[in-house]
């Protein structure tokens, strides 16, 4: 049943390739060609705009819990170390950046919930995963204080596209966010309101499953050396897939993806193989809608490497308390061959910062980049 599955798919998506505009798959465009991005000279003011925002929502949380949180993906479900292993076997398309340097990384991630609030995980919503890679070395993205780092950060979530969408949309939805902070059921009728509506909504019709199971997703796009491309996470254990199907049913416990995470990798390892899609064309594969979901017909996925995880306590205090006061990771303090692409990911040079700054200060303490795996709990 599988193989004849199988091959109405590759004879379904041979006809659909066939009949796309898009160029040949293999027709990379380099990732500063004409189209690939259009920067607007009002970025940077409204980049701010977005960062004073989600500012004062990580004082709304600080008032209810008397911590600051980063601004977004507060709730931390896991903690894990691994490592990432490039092969030597890469062709030069994808022997791009980090990945042109084979061998085996340690890395350390965090699995969490990615709303601005500590919600129970009887709602469903977005789920993240973030990697912190080690001893990477290479040109560097000219940021400020990025020049002496040696690590690469990545950063997923369990939905291929982000219904945030570019710099004005993600300017509206905060501000409709902080607006309705303490309402739920005001957000949910002011989106109702938009013209895109089933786009906002999407987040809540996500499975509500054990995240183990989840494919993670970069949703926007990053120069990928003479490329660029969205990159992703898929599970490749029996025992991983499995798991989708726990459900988080609506009585359970405001904790019940924690416990299935922790309760995981008490028994059992976790790998996934890290994966690249590479773009063509602005018009198929653009930077500047990260709602888009790129078509794996003119984009496949090829794969790039591979991460693993062996048992560990991922719910460890110690750590998770060293994660979310004394971590930073920061997606333009890395390669510039992996420079962030569109404005869903230029308005992240502002607010990352800022989010870390705020957090700071809130808290009374310093956070830092690690250049260490020996430096986390």
């Amino acid at each position: 049943m599988d193989a004849v599955r199988d091959s109405l798919a590759q004879s379904y998506n041979t006809a659909k390739r066939a009949l796309s505009t898009a160029p040949p798959n293999h027709a990379y465009l380099h990732w500063d060609a004409p189209g690939v991005q259009e920067i607007k000279p009002d970025e940077e003011t409204k980049a701010h705009q977005i960062a004073n925002t989600m500012n004062k929502m990580q004082k709304h949380n600080f008032d209810k819990h008397r911590h600051a949180f980063r601004a977004t993906h507060v709730k931390t479900q896991g903690l894990v170390k691994g490592t990432l292993t490039v092969p030597s076997s890469l062709p030069p398309h994808l022997s791009q950046g980090l990945f042109a340097h084979p061998g085996t990384y340690q890395i350390a991630s965090r699995y969490a919930n990615e709303p601005v609030f500590l919600q129970p995980d009887t709602k469903p919503g977005p789920r993240g995963m973030a990697i912190k890679v080690f001893n990477v070395h290479g040109e560097r993205l000219d940021t400020p204080d990025n020049e002496g780092l040696s690590t690469q950060d990545f950063f997923f979530n369990n939905a291929p596209m982000i219904e945030l969408t570019d710099i004005d949309t993600c300017l509206e939805i905060m501000q409709l966010r902080e607006k309705y902070f303490d309402s739920p059921n005001g957000l949910a009728m002011a989106l109702k309101l938009r013209t895109d509506a089933l786009k906002q909504h999407a987040p809540g019709m996500l499975p509500n499953t054990n995240m183990i199971s989840h494919s993670m997703y970069t949703q926007s796009a990053f120069r990928f050396g003479d490329h660029y491309g969205h990159m992703a996470l898929f599970p490749v254990l029996p025992e991983m897939k499995e798991k989708s199907g726990e459900a988080v049913s609506s009585s359970g416990s405001h904790t019940q993806i924690s416990d299935w995470l922790f309760d995981y990798f008490k028994g059992a390892p976790a790998k996934y193989e890290f994966k690249i899609q590479l773009g063509t064309s602005p018009a198929h594969h653009p930077t500047e809608d990260a709602s888009i979901v790129w078509d794996e017909v003119t984009a496949p996925y090829q794969t790039i490497g591979t991460v693993e995880f062996p048992v560990q306590d991922s719910f460890d205090q110690e750590r998770r308390v060293f994660w979310e006061d004394h971590m930073v990771l920061d997606l333009w303090k890395g390669l510039a061959a992996h420079r962030p692409l569109g404005s869903i990911n230029r308005l992240r040079k502002v607010v990352y910062g800022r989010s870390q700054k705020r957090r700071d200060e809130l808290n009374a303490k310093k956070s830092s980049f690690i250049q260490s795996i020996d430096e986390m709990p």
